[in-house]
């Protein structure tokens, strides 16, 4: 009778992470069902996951049956409690190193044998890093089989009773979630990436090195990691305080120092940076008005962002995915080139040399194909959170930064973020879902080049951006300070009258604005609504509007009120008057100085008469 030795190893995917393999046997001998079952349980801040494969096999030949089974891990990997067992009872596992690979071998005893048997064998173990706590998120790769032949194949996920951690990001999706389990049927990724919770924290202190090397007086813009559909910042402090803080037309938080002659600056920011898997509802509105301003340069070319293969381009469909694969299939990570100069090359220059791609030659390609297909596109450069530099590298040099690109979906309205990259180096499917470890720094969409991402201001190999995964949620301070010039309580109805007024963020949470509505009672008011979209923390903004009396030659009571957002109302009461009356009142008191001085006179000539 013909044996063989089922073997089912599990190697490293890219260094940290590994897939599941069989031999390659006649797929006619057997078919094989595969069950996985990952138990989580949560002690001290940490997961540990007993793990369970169940394992039929089923033969189609008579002279075939199972003899062997194998399964190898990493020695990274911390596995204890190795337990396995078939039919007939418990099997004492075999447990090798080899070179950087724990193996286990599993012989059965009097294996079922004959067309049509069936041979069930079990494996437990316990893994205490195979699902990580990342800060506020639990985090997991799971590798599944590869190179089956037949059968089904499930994995299970069970998370432990009473939590209240949810799926929010799942790569491929899941196709069951029931009490606390989910499940994946015959999954076809090499590997399945699953989040549990949907918001991150990142501790971040960043460094800017500032330096004037010339003999005259120079102010520099930097940009501080900004509010996005899909980020929050919490500010702790800027130091020093910038001169002036403003938000660009890109909404790149932007401050501006002034420098003397040969002078150099070290300015300091420290935050909380919150991540979203889904974007922020309530600033859906403002994203879309600012994108109305944006459109116009979201399809221009730029010297990164055009291709002249004229045979490529007539080959890409105008969608967003088939430009992503394009872009996966044209370019080669090339993981020296981050410990080299790493010269920027552009999209045109990538596709002569596609070997020599790193993240930024990934985007610039994206961006420049979808906008030659009027696809509105941009570039975010920022921080990719890794704890594996070659399953997801970060290769902008300067610091540990990474660059990535999003596209504009005309349908819902809304930016969708995507990363090549990390798809190209992972294998995971960075297209259809994001997830919660890319940070923005800089957003690119009128300059490819402009501003500079926290990172880029260096002295020497100083190390300018640290930051750390929590899981505090981080305190929100809303405060708005109003200041306007003072306004008369009494005016004329022939006057048009101009109102200023400034508001300040003194909190350290951007201030989304709905549009200002100014209301004015017996008043015209011009203009009535202002759209000032965003406040970021320090940032100040001065507003004007002018107002005049909507009815005429009558006296009467006026008001304005303005309600600023976060409920704070300002009210202004007048007092209206005919302009006749103020006319009439500046003619009498004119004619009574008139007359008082013509009296003056009299009395001083009088006197002088007498003096005589």
């Amino acid at each position: 009778m013909k044996t063989f030795f089922f073997k089912f190893f599990c190697f490293f995917l890219l260094a940290t992470n590994y897939l599941l393999l069989t031999t390659n046997v006649i797929a006619a001998d057997y078919s094989s069902d595969y069950t996985v079952d990952y138990y989580l349980s949560e002690t001290e801040n940490r997961l540990n996951t007993k793990v369970k494969f169940t394992v039929s096999v089923t033969n189609f030949r008579t002279d075939v049956y199972v003899k062997q089974f194998s399964i190898g891990f990493p020695k990274s990997f911390t596995i204890r409690d190795v337990k396995a067992s078939d039919d007939k009872g418990s099997i004492k596992p075999e447990i090798d190193s080899v070179n950087s690979t724990t193996k286990i071998t599993l012989d059965f005893s009097n294996p079922n044998v004959g067309k049509n048997s069936i041979n069930n064998f079990y494996l437990e173990f316990t893994q205490e890093n195979l699902f990580n706590v990342n800060g506020n998120v639990w985090e997991v790769i799971i590798p599944t089989v590869e190179n089956r032949q037949n059968g089904n194949y499930t994995i299970n996920v069970h998370l432990p009773a009473g939590t209240d951690k949810k799926i929010s990001i799942a790569k491929p999706k899941p196709d069951s979630l029931s009490s606390g389990t989910i499940t994946w049927t015959n999954p076809t990724t090499k590997t399945i990436y699953a989040v549990f919770g949907d918001i991150q924290y990142y501790k971040t202190d960043l460094t800017y090195n500032l330096k004037n090397d010339k003999l005259i007086p120079v102010y520099t813009d930097i940009a501080f990691p900004p509010d996005t559909l899909y980020q929050k910042i919490y500010l702790d402090n800027i130091d020093p305080i910038p001169a002036k803080v403003f938000t660009d037309v890109d909404g790149n938080y932007m401050g501006r120092y002034f420098l003397n002659p040969k002078e150099a600056k070290t300015v300091l920011f420290s935050g909380v940076i919150s991540v979203f898997s889904k974007p922020r509802e309530e600033i859906i509105p403002q994203i879309r008005n600012a994108f109305e301003l944006q459109k116009n340069y979201l399809l221009s070319e730029t010297k990164y962002w055009k291709v002249s293969d004229e045979k490529l381009l007539s080959i890409i469909e105008a969608q967003p995915k088939t430009i992503y694969d394009m872009v996966n299939y044209k370019l080669k990570y090339n993981y020296k080139k981050i410990e080299s100069e790493n010269k920027r090359l552009g999209a045109d220059a990538v596709l002569k040399n596609p070997s020599n791609a790193v993240c930024m030659e990934f985007t610039d390609l994206f961006v420049a194909l979808a906008r030659n297909k009027k696809i509105y596109a941009r570039e975010i450069e920022g921080f990719g959170f890794s704890q594996d530099p070659k399953l997801r590298p970060i290769s902008l040099v300067s610091d540990i930064l990474h660059s990535w690109p999003e596209y504009y979906d005309t349908q819902s309205e809304l930016w969708k973020q995507v990363d090549p990259t990390w798809e190209n180096t992972s294998g995971i499917d960075y297209f259809s879902s994001f997830d919660l470890n890319h940070i923005t720094f800089a957003i690119h969409g009128k300059d490819p080049e402009y501003p500079l991402p926290a990172g880029t201001y260096k002295v020497g190999d100083s190390r300018d951006v640290s930051i750390t995964a929590s899981n505090k949620i981080p305190e929100e301070i809303e405060s708005l300070k109003v200041e306007n010039d003072p306004m008369p309580t009494k005016i004329n109805d022939n006057r048009v009258y101009k109102a200023k007024f400034k508001l300040t963020n003194t909190g350290n949470v951007f201030l989304w604005l709905k549009p200002l509505k100014i209301e004015g009672t017996n008043i015209d008011i011009n203009p009535s609504i202002l759209d000032l979209r965003v406040l970021a923390p320090y940032e100040k903004k001065e507003f004007e509007f002018t107002y005049n009396a909507r009815e005429k030659n009558k006296k009467s009571q006026g008001a304005i009120s303005i309600e600023f957002p976060r409920n704070k109302v300002t009210d202004v009461q007048f007092t209206i008057i005919p302009f006749y009356y103020e006319l009439s009142l500046v003619i009498g008191l004119s004619l009574a100085f008139v007359t008082g001085v013509a009296f003056l006179i009299i009395i001083i000539r009088k006197t002088r008469k007498l003096t005589k």
